[in-house]
Order: structure tokens, then sequence, then C-alpha cells
């Protein structure tokens, strides 16, 4: 076969498998092409040839993690050469090359050299071949529907993890603005219990806009997001929220508009946790709450708790003692005195009575470094079984 007959199929019938097939029957091996999400997209398996490798990922519709690895750990692959390496658990040694379309890495092409025929092909013949099978595969994206006719709705995409690749995103974002975005984090605002002030006018909308220009509000799940860049005075959301009674918690720090979703669960997962506990409008930073967060997944784990720890909570609960909450105060402060008493506002003969009490009466080896974080563990789950979760919260600022 030509590489003509390859060119006019191109034009002719606008199919990534039939091109595929071409290639194949040009190149005079196996080969798959798979999306930038390692997806196997189309494949050509010539009669007689036999791989559990090539057939495994046929079947899965997925190339191994093995070869995952291969083309996201070499930077020669990934700046657009190809490379040819053996493969575990199969004779054949693979071809890997970038399908490279208007700049954007669409997927890979993999060629097995099964009868070591691949030398032969002209280089020119190869890269050309190529740069069909990138177009074809950029046509197919688009005539799929995967590009969003708005930026909120590329966002709400890209949030309900529906991009297969960083790579489709670029794309879909390169007519837009979000091409040249790069805020700095995601805030939330909680609409359950608001109330425009505006009669008709969209106050809240208004007031972003006008406040926090450029970033770029839209609506997700009865949820205001908008961005925050550097040039953001974060000082003013204080007054937004109090003005309004909002909820807002601002994520950690974006790496990209790609890691929206990376940041957005975990800020979605903390005003969850806060909007029972708290009432009225505050202002939060998401990662403050981590630690309650991950406190709050081991509560199934309580029956763990070291049985010093049980003790010593119900001598606070039948005395109306705070020892758990100062042994977690005094290791949680590295041993520290002085931090524990400025913490919990002891005075210092208070906190040593304490911590002496802790250690003789109880038996608890707050001296044994391999005991401290069980000890920490334990202490925590027995003050968040008693409500007292609150200590996990590191410089919440409420604005009502």
């Amino acid at each position: 076969m030509e590489l003509r007959k390859i060119i006019e199929d191109f034009f002719r019938l606008d199919s990534l498998q039939t091109l595929v097939h071409d290639a194949g029957q040009l190149l005079g091996c196996p080969l798959m092409v798979v999306d930038d999400a390692f997806q196997v997209l189309a494949s050509y398996q010539p009669p007689g040839f036999r791989d559990p490798v090539f057939c495994g990922a046929l079947k899965q519709g997925q190339i191994t993690y093995e070869n995952m690895s291969v083309i996201s750990q070499d930077a020669s692959l990934t700046q657009g050469s190809s490379i040819t390496l053996p493969l575990a658990d199969t004779p054949y040694p693979r071809r890997f090359s970038s399908l490279v379309s208007s700049g954007i890495r669409m997927g890979y092409l993999i060629c097995v050299d099964w009868q070591n025929t691949l030398i032969q092909v002209p280089p020119q013949q190869m890269h050309l071949l190529e740069s069909i099978l990138a177009k074809q595969l950029l046509s197919e994206s688009s005539r799929n529907s995967i590009l969003s006719s708005t930026t909120q709705e590329i966002l709400v995409r890209l949030l309900e993890g529906r991009f297969p690749s960083e790579s489709v995103f670029r794309l879909q974002i390169s007519s837009s603005y979000l091409a040249g975005y790069h805020p700095h984090r995601l805030a939330l605002i909680d609409l359950t219990q608001y109330h425009s002030q505006g009669f008709g006018q969209d106050a809240l909308k208004n007031e972003l806009q006008y406040t926090f220009y450029a970033s770029h509000p839209f609506f997700y799940q009865n949820q205001v997001l908008f961005f925050l860049t550097q040039d953001h005075d974060l000082a003013q959301l204080q007054p937004l929220a109090q003005r309004f009674s909002l909820p807002l918690v601002v994520s950690s720090p974006l790496e990209g508009l790609y890691s929206l979703p990376k940041v957005y669960q975990p800020a979605r997962q903390v005003m969850e946790y806060l909007l029972p506990r708290c009432t009225g409008g505050f202002v939060v930073e998401a990662e403050q709450l981590y630690l309650a967060l991950l406190v709050e997944q081991l509560r199934p784990s309580s029956h763990f708790i070291s049985s010093a720890i049980q003790e010593l909570a119900l001598h606070d609960q039948h005395n109306h003692t705070q020892y758990c909450l100062t042994l977690y105060t005094y290791l949680l402060c590295h041993h520290s005195l002085q931090q524990t008493c400025a913490r919990l506002f002891l005075h210092r003969n208070t906190a040593l009575y304490r911590i002496r009490k802790i250690r003789e009466e109880f038996g608890i080896p707050l001296d044994d470094p391999e005991q401290t974080l069980y000890l920490l563990l334990s202490a925590a789950l027995v003050l968040l079984k008693n409500g007292q979760d609150e200590i996990f919260w590191s410089g919440i600022v409420l604005a009502t």
C-alpha cells in the first residue's frame, strides 16, 4: 500500500480506525493509537500476529501500566521524539511516538516491530503518517462533542471529570480567556441560605464583579464558584461574607486550571463539614480544616483507641476535668510546656500537675517516641467523640 492511499482516505472517510488499518498495512506491523489518557482508540492486528501484551491492551481498552510508565517518564518522547524499547512479557519491541496537532499532544502511536522492519521506513514518511493520524484524532475529538461552547460549560465539564486528558482540556480553552488565565485559588460560596438584597438585582453577582474583578464567578451545584488571583485582596472576603451572611471557603492553591477538581473536592468537603456547625457567614481557608476532616475519617476506628486514653477520658467525664485535651495539646506542641500553656490559657503549675498525673497515675508513656503518634491520635478521637472537634480548627475567621 502506498502513502497516497492513506492521504485519500483521510480526506474521503474521516475515520481514525480506517487510517490506522491503512497505516498498519503500509508499515507491515501491528499498531495502535491511544489518547493522552492511554485509552486505546484504534488498532491494527495483521493475520498471524499473536502477542499477549498487545491483545491484553485491546481487551482492556487501555495499555499496560508499564507502557504508561514508559510514555510518561521518557523526556524525549514527551518533547515529540520517538523511542523504540523492549518490553517485559513480549519478544517484540515497541516504537512509541507522540501524535501532536496544532501544538497539542493528542495521544500516541505505538508500533510493534514484530519483523524488525520499522528501521527501513524513511523518517519523513513516518513523520507524515504521524501528522495525519494526529489531525484525524483532533478531528474526531471535536466531532464527538468534546469541545464546549461556553467557558462555564468547560469548567463544569472539568469539575465533573469529563476531560480524558489535559491536552484535550487545553484544546478546549485555546480560543477563550481561560487560555491565558492563571488564578491562584478557587472560592466557594454556598447559596442554601442566600437571599438577594437587591429586589430583582443580583447584588452578590454585582459585588463579586466589582470587588473581585476578573474572578469569573459561575454557578455549580447550588454554589457560586469564583477565582482569586494574586492581585485580589483576600481581606475583602470577610466583609463580603458578613454583608450577605454567606459561608465562604477558599481552596488550597491551584497548580493550574486543570487542577481545579483537585482543589475543589476538598474545599467542598470543608463546606459540607462546616455548614451544620456554623451559623451565618464565615470565611475559612480549606487547609485550616484538613486536620478536622482527617480525624473525622478516623471516627469509625475509635475501637483502636489506647486503653489508657480511654481510662483518662472516663476520668474527664466523671470529674469534669480536661486531661485528654491537655495530653493532646502537649503532644501536639512537641512536649513544649510553654506552648501548651499558651494554647490552653493555663498556669504553668496547673499544666505541670496535669502532665505529671497523666504520666504517673495513668501510666501513659509520654516520653516514648514510638507511642507518640498513637497517643496523639487516640486523644484526638476521644475529643472528637466528646464533641470537641472545634480544637482541630486552626485560625478560622468567622465573618459574623
